[in-house]
């Protein structure tokens, strides 16, 4: 019994002092890894936005559920409906332009509408040439008669060949900004 009370006192005497360095009381860092307990939790599975998973084939990168919206998202309530827009919708910069109006029509014009309609309106930017159908002279009396509400509808739901802009124009302001620079344009002729 002796004996048994012997290992015990032993083991309790190692066990207390395998945990003293003597050089100090704070724990020593190694470089070795921890001891998981429960495997799954050190080594999960970690998908990069363009891998696939490979529990369900699919892409990685998921899609929202069907019909979630984001925050403060308002649908654009004409689309498809060119009329509508046409006559509802009215531009709020109308007797209201000015320079900062004039420089960002302008500046949206230049990067998203020139490379097809050209500086002036006339449908002959540099890549209407190598178009199988022109784009349209914004001059033009069909043009000239839409509303503003018209020009609008169609540079935020597209029309014929022409697509939406919606998604590189989010903000309405820079496309009202542009129907203001093209009813200038149409002035200047």
């Amino acid at each position: 019994m002796k004996r048994f009370i012997f290992q015990i006192v032993l083991l309790v005497l190692v066990t207390a002092f395998s945990g003293c360095t003597g050089k100090s009381s704070r724990p020593k860092l190694s470089g070795s890894p921890n001891v998981e307990v429960i495997q799954d939790m050190m080594d999960q599975p970690a998908l990069k936005n363009q891998d696939y998973d490979p529990h369900t084939g699919e892409a990685a990168s998921r899609l929202p559920p069907e019909g979630t919206v984001p925050k403060g998202y308002e649908p654009y309530k004409y689309k498809g409906d060119p009329q509508g827009a046409g006559a509802n919708l009215k531009n709020p910069f109308q007797g209201k332009e000015n320079q900062d109006v004039f420089s960002l029509g302008k500046a949206k014009y230049e990067t998203y509408c020139m490379v097809c309609h050209g500086a002036k309106g006339g449908g002959d930017g540099p890549v209407a040439p190598k178009m199988a159908l022109r784009p349209p002279t914004l001059n033009s009396d069909k043009v000239r008669g839409l509303s503003d509400g018209g020009i609008y509808h169609i540079i935020t739901d597209g029309q014929g060949v022409m697509a939406s802009y919606a998604y590189q124009l989010v903000e309405e302001r820079d496309r009202w900004a542009i129907v203001s620079y093209v009813r200038s344009l149409q002035k200047q002729k």
